[in-house]
C-alpha cells in the first residue's frame, strides 16, 4: 500500500504570516478604494505589501508569502489602473483559477492527472508510478476536486465582477482562499490514502523494488579441463 507525507493544513490556517501577507493587502485595496478611491488603493495596497517584504527580511522570516502577496497585488493593481475599475484588482486571480481548472481536466482526459504531477514534483517519487493502473485512478479523481474547485472560484468571482459587487469579490477571495485550500489538502491525503488501499497497488518503494533489474553476470565459459574462460577466449591470470 502507497503512503503519503502528511500534509500540514493546519499551520496553513494557524499560520498568522500566511494571513497576513497574503489577505490584508487585498483588504486594504478594497477599503481604501471606498473611501479614497482607486489610485489611493493601488497605492496604499502596493506599499503594504512592500512593507510587508521589508519586514520579513528585516526579522529573517520566510519571503515565499510577502513574496506572492506582493506579486498578486503589483498585477492586480496593474490591471486596475489600466482598466480603471477597481474590479479589475481581481480579474488575474480569475483568470489564473480558469487556467488551474481547465488544466486539471484536460490532464485527466489525458491521463496525467495534474495532482499526481504536484506529487510528483514534491515528493521526488517516480513519475512511472504515479502512471501504474492501480494507482493512475485515485490521483485522478481526486484531481476532480481541484478543478471543481478552481472553476467554481473563478465562475462566483466573475459573476461578482460582472455585477460590480467588489465588496462581495474580497470576500468570495478569502472565503476560497486558504481555508478552502487547507480543507482540500486535507481530504486530498485522506482520499488518495483510502483509495490506494481499495486499488491495491504496489507502494513506491514496492514499485521501485519492481523497477529495478536485477544484476545479470556475464556467463563464463569452461574448458575440459575445467578451466575457466571469459567470454573473450582468455584463461585467467595466474
Amino acid at each position: 500500500m502507497a503512503t503519503e507525507r502528511t500534509y500540514s493544513a493546519r499551520d496553513l490556517l494557524a499560520n498568522r504570516k500566511v494571513i497576513v501577507d497574503t489577505v490584508l493587502p487585498p483588504l486594504v485595496f478594497v477599503g481604501v478604494n471606498g473611501y479614497a478611491g482607486l489610485r489611493a488603493a493601488a497605492v496604499a495596497a502596493l506599499g503594504l505589501a512592500a512593507l510587508l517584504v521589508v519586514v520579513r527580511l528585516a526579522r529573517r522570516e520566510r519571503l515565499v508569502y510577502a513574496l506572492s502577496g506582493l506579486g498578486g497585488v503589483s498585477v492586480g493593481v496593474g490591471v486596475a489602473l489600466w482598466a480603471g475599475e477597481a474590479e479589475g484588482f481581481f480579474l488575474p486571480g480569475i483568470v489564473t483559477n480558469l487556467a488551474m481548472g481547465l488544466a486539471s481536466v484536460v490532464s485527466i482526459l489525458v491521463r496525467r492527472p495534474l495532482i499526481a504531477l504536484t506529487g510528483a514534483a514534491i515528493y521526488r517519487w517516480p513519475l512511472a508510478w504515479y502512471w501504474h493502473p492501480r494507482v493512475r485512478p485515485a490521483y485522478s479523481e481526486i484531481t476532480w476536486a481541484w478543478a471543481v474547485l478552481y472553476l467554481g472560484k473563478a465562475a462566483v468571482q466573475y459573476w461578482l465582477v460582472v455585477r460590480q459587487e467588489i465588496g462581495w469579490l474580497a470576500v468570495a477571495r478569502i472565503a476560497t482562499g486558504w481555508p478552502v485550500f487547507a480543507a482540500l489538502l486535507v481530504a486530498t491525503y485522506a482520499y488518495v490514502t483510502w483509495r490506494l488501499e481499495r486499488l491495491g497497488g504496489p507502494s513506491v518503494e514496492e514499485f521501485r523494488g519492481l523497477s529495478t533489474p536485477s544484476p545479470n553476470p556475464r556467463p563464463s565459459r569452461q574448458t575440459s579441463g575445467g578451466r575457466v574462460r571469459s567470454r573473450r577466449g582468455r584463461g585467467p591470470r595466474r
